[in-house]
């Protein structure tokens, strides 16, 4: 869940300098806009992350059992 809070307040930051040079004449309410921008950014990047410790984590399993096969 930190992960999660930090990736969210970095993405409300990216996504509010981006909607300052490009959204800020078109959508009224900017706010709604980058904070909910900054929530599927945040909700993306975390997934990603926990895949790839996922992933690691299985690698390290099936080098352990193909050591463990050789021996």
């Amino acid at each position: 869940m930190k992960n999660f809070i930090g990736i969210f307040l970095a993405c409300i930051v990216v996504t509010y300098i981006f909607s300052f040079f490009f959204l800020g004449l078109i959508v009224e309410n900017v706010w709604a806009l980058v904070i909910f921008a900054a929530f599927l950014l945040a909700v993306f990047i975390t997934v990603f992350i926990s895949q790839e410790s996922r992933i690691e984590e299985l690698e390290k399993k099936v080098e352990e059992l193909s050591s463990n096969k050789q021996d």
